[in-house]
Order: structure tokens, then sequence, then C-alpha cells
């Protein structure tokens, strides 16, 4: 059955009102027309909608069947209108969001406290991965938007994802508490140094071995650690320096010191979702929460 909003509108103002010329005047509509609009409507059910009586109409049994129905319809498409104005203003709705380890454990706390704050009625998720595995909950729809991380010297290749910079991740230099180093420290003073790198061809070693080839020198190599809390571990009992990004020094372990060295490459940290998607209000609103976190990630 197809039945126009109309006509249903219609039928409760004159059900409402109980005349066809009220009602025609409060739709503006003329008398004639809702004559023929009634005439219409009770073509499509298949029966009378309205009986006429010396002081004026009333439904029929039907009528006032069609007439509830068409309450409750109305009912539920101004709740619709309600509920989509919500999620085209970020009011309600859900975004997923995918994020790496050491963005996890540093950052994701802020973001999620900030979020719910200025958003309350989304639903935010989280979920936690490696990149490789990131990349797969984007293309599977697991999550709508996820971070991620790379060198402009090794930049992220991700085939139908887009990506955007969002923030910059300094490189800082992981000493020893109380290491001493004679004259200005650059990356070429630090040549006969022992190191302690990531393991598994991580990126972060790569541009590392790279950067220090530029300054002349092979890195000497002492212990590839798993993880940056190995390497503050390494370092806090003086087997040697490491290189890691400020993101995963704000919480350092003690007897290690976090110093900045200009010559190490910056991380990026990038947004990413399925290539030539858009975002939803939901999601544009997270990405103001995540922009306006990362924006302090290098503050002293």
């Amino acid at each position: 059955m197809d039945v126009e909003l109309s006509l249903l509108r219609l039928l409760v103002e004159i059900d409402r009102s109980g005349s066809m010329t009220a009602a025609a005047e409060t739709l503006m509509y003329t008398p004639s027309a809702v004559s023929q609009q009634i005439k219409r409507l009770e073509s499509i059910v298949g029966t009378r909608v309205v009986e006429r009586h010396a002081r004026g109409v009333h439904l029929t049994d039907a009528g006032r069947l069609v007439a509830a129905k068409a309450v409750a319809i109305e009912t539920h498409l101004s709740a619709l209108a309600v509920e989509l104005s919500d999620l085209r203003n970020a009011r309600a709705g859900r975004v997923d969001l995918g994020v790496f380890p050491s963005f996890a454990a540093s950052l994701l706390p802020d973001v999620i406290s900030n979020f719910r704050a200025a958003h309350p009625g989304i639903e935010l998720g989280i979920m936690s991965s490696r990149l490789r595995d990131l990349q797969q909950m984007l293309q599977a729809r697991t999550v709508d938007v996820a971070l991620a991380w790379d060198y402009a010297q090794l930049p992220m290749t991700a085939p139908g994802v887009d990506s955007e910079v969002i923030a910059v991740d300094q490189t800082v230099l992981l000493v020893p508490s109380g290491w001493k180093h004679r004259g200005r420290v650059t990356l070429s003073s630090l040549a006969s140094e022992q190191w302690i790198v990531r393991t598994g061809g991580h990126a972060i070693t790569t541009v590392f071995r790279r950067t220090c080839r530029d300054a002349g020198f092979d890195p000497d190599v002492f212990i590839e650690s798993n993880d940056y809390m190995e390497s503050q571990a390494m370092v806090a009992a003086g087997l040697g320096l490491a290189v890691a990004p400020k993101l995963t020094t704000r919480y350092l372990r003690d007897g290690v010191t976090a110093m900045d060295l200009a010559e190490l490459p910056e991380r990026r940290i990038l947004l990413c979702r399925l290539e030539g998607s858009a975002h939803t209000p939901a999601g544009q609103a997270l990405r103001a929460i995540l922009i306006d976190v990362t924006s302090g990630v290098n503050s002293p």
C-alpha cells in the first residue's frame, strides 16, 4: 500500500477538528481539494474513512484505524528527524578508532576523556593493535578511522587507505641519568657509543642507521630490543644509548634521561581512513579531538 503522508495528515486533522472545512483552513486547502484527497485515500485503502452527518464528519472504524497508524507514523518520523539532526550535528552516533600501542599508552586516555566531555551522546569504540593489523581493520571496516605512524624517509604504503599527517613526534636520545659527554652533543660525536635499537627491521632502526651513516659512522649495536620499555631498562642499566619517539617517553623510567637531538628524524602521526571515504559527523568530531590532543605531543 502506497499512501502519501499528506493524505494521512489530512485524515488526522479531520479527526481532530471534526470538520472537513476546518481541516481545509488549517492545512490551507480548498474544501473541494479536501474532498478530492479523501476520495483518493479511500481509493487507496479500499474502504470509506469518513462519514458526513448534520454537524460535520466523523471517521469510520477504518478511518480511526488509519488515523491512529498515521499518528504513530508521524511520531516515528519526528523522532527520526531528531535523531538524524543529532547525527548531522555530532550529538549522537558511534565512531570506532584504531590506535597503535605507544599512542594507547600515552595520549589515548586524554583523547577518550576529552571526547566524552565534548560529545557525551556519541559512542566511542577503541581497538589497539600493530600497524599491519590496523590497516586490515580499516579494510574490514572494524574501525572507522585509525592512527598510524611513519617517517618521511620511510613513508607508509597502504593500498586503499587515505592518510593525513596530524602531528609530528620528535625522536629523542635516551641516556643513563647522570651521563656525561664532553662538548656539544651531536650525532657524530656519539660514534663511539654502543647502541640499543629496536629489532626485526623496525622502521626507527632503519632510519636511525641511515641518519648515522649520513653523519659518517655505522652505529655499534649491542642490543636489539623488542619494545621501548626494554630499551629504557637497558639504558638505565648503562648498557648503551637508544633513540625513541618522544611519545614513548611520557612515562620515563627511573635512571633514564631523554635529550633532544635535532639531527634525529621525526616520526609522523597519521590519521587514516578507507580511500575515498568521508568522515561522518562523529568521525569529524573525533578528528578535531585527536588534532587538539596531539598538538601538544612535543610540548616540554
